[in-house]
Order: C-alpha cells, then structure tokens, then sequence
C-alpha cells in the first residue's frame, strides 16, 4: 500500500497525537481471548498492559440528558516508552500515538493490531467491521509578535478580536461534510479550538493519551486543529481492508490539512 498524498517531513512538528479506530461488532467473551491477544501484543513490542473499564452515557432518542451510565472492561497495552498504545475494547480496536514519524509505520502497526484481535477472536470469521476512524490533532503556538491567524487559512480565522474585551476571545470552529473514500462515502470534521489552561489535547482524549511532553503552559493561548474522518457501514473483517480505508482516509487529511487548513507560511515555519 502507497500514499497518494505530498509527504512533507516537519522538523518542528505540530502534530501531538494520531489516533485510528476500528469498530466492530461486538466480541461479548472478549475477556476470554485477552491472553493470547495479550501474548502477541508482548512479543510485537507493546509489553505493559493496563486493564481498567470505560463509561458510556446512555442517551434517550430524544437526546438530553444520559437516561443511564454503563461501563465496559477496557486493555490497553503501550510500548516501553509508552508513546504508542493499544486500546481494545469489546467492540473496537484503538492505535494511538504521541511520537508519529510516517503513516506507513503507523498503518503497519495498525494492521497488526487488527489483525491480531480479528484472528484471536474467530471475528475474522464472524464479526463485521462498522466503523473506521483516522484523527489527527495539531497544536498551534505562534512565536511572539506572531498571531494564530498567521497559521490558519481565512475561513478558520473566527470573529475579529475588536468585538470582545481583550484577550477574552477563545475559537470554536467546527466544519463537517461528506467525502470519497474510494467507493464509500466517508465524513469529514474539522475543529479548531483555543485553551489557555495548559492542554495540548482535546478533552476527550486527555485521559486515555499515552505519554506526551506538555506543548503549553496555562495561561498560554494555543490553538488546537482537530481533523477526524471516518466511515460507517457494513465491512468486510479484513486487516487489509481496514488500512486500505485508512490510507485513503489519510490521504485526504493530509492534503486538507496543507491546501485548507494551515497556511504556507506556518508550513515554512514548521520545516
């Protein structure tokens, strides 16, 4: 499998964390299959393991508030430096990383992973794959005199600053729409968030983040560009397929994220 997209390597790279997930149908006796998925993710170089459970809000169909809070066993296994870790839960698999080279490194470890659990579970056999999900998150931090415009396309500029007191503005853009995926119909979302309290991640992913060296200081306004594209359906359980819809998916990121979202010039200040 090859990328169709520029590579552009970053000695000063913006990109904290690279998350892929696969969701599939349900493996109930998921507990019953950890040893061996264990034993392989060890000898592929994922040795700690951390075994804990995971909450989830249960909405009613009008939405509101959650009607009731379950919560599933969750394994995760990181490698030494726990900078890439494994999340598997009983219907998904999980790679993520906070040291991102090339995606071909990435897609690679995110074949075995899947193809690990798909094989060990007989899910390869019987399961269906529903969902597969690339995201990138990017932190921006302007050099002084410099401003986070400097770094953003127009479009993801927001409101002039005149119209709030100094220094209170913080941005939240949200853009989303439909994509190609090869044959598939795929969605796009792009977010661009600012915080001053000292997180170089979104919410969401702070608590289940491998190891990071913090980017920001509380106080310092940065900027977070938070690109999650993925598709839905009913898919063949094949590892191969799986990267093959990432590589597409990443593909297209990358060529956003250069022609869309970040300016030339912050690409020259990021080289």
């Amino acid at each position: 499998m090859e990328r169709k997209c520029r590579y552009v390597p970053l000695s000063q790279q913006p990109l904290v964390l690279v998350l892929a997930q696969v969701r599939f149908s349900p493996v109930r006796q998921l507990a019953e299959y950890i040893p061996e998925i264990q034993d392989d993710f060890r000898r592929y170089g994922f040795p700690l393991e951390l075994a804990g459970e995971v909450q989830q809000l249960i909405f009613g169909p009008g939405g509101g508030l959650p009607t009731r809070v379950t919560s599933q066993p969750r394994w995760e296994y990181r490698t030494k430096d726990e900078t890439w870790s494994i999340l598997v839960m009983e219907n998904s698999v999980v790679l993520q990383t906070t040291s991102y080279q090339r995606f071909e490194g990435f897609a690679e470890k995110l074949h075995h992973a899947v193809e690990t659990v798909l094989a060990k579970t007989e899910h390869d056999k019987f399961g269906v794959i529903e969902r597969v999900g690339l995201r990138y998150i990017d932190l921006v931090r302007p050099r002084e005199g410099e401003d986070f415009r400097d770094y953003l396309r127009p479009g993801l500029h927001g409101v002039s600053d005149e119209v709030f007191n100094a220094g209170t503005q913080r941005l939240h853009i949200e853009s989303t729409g439909t994509t190609e995926v090869g044959d598939l119909e795929g969605t796009l979302v792009i977010r661009v968030v600012q915080n001053d309290d000292g997180y170089s991640l979104p919410p969401d992913l702070l608590g289940a983040a491998p190891v990071h060296t913090p980017r920001s200081t509380k106080g310092e306004l940065v900027t977070l560009i938070d690109m999650d594209h993925f598709i839905q359906g009913k898919f063949e359980p094949s590892a191969d397929q799986v990267v093959a819809h990432a590589y597409a998916m990443h593909d297209q990121l990358v060529e956003t994220f250069h022609e869309h979202v970040a300016t030339k010039e912050a690409i020259e200040v990021w080289r």
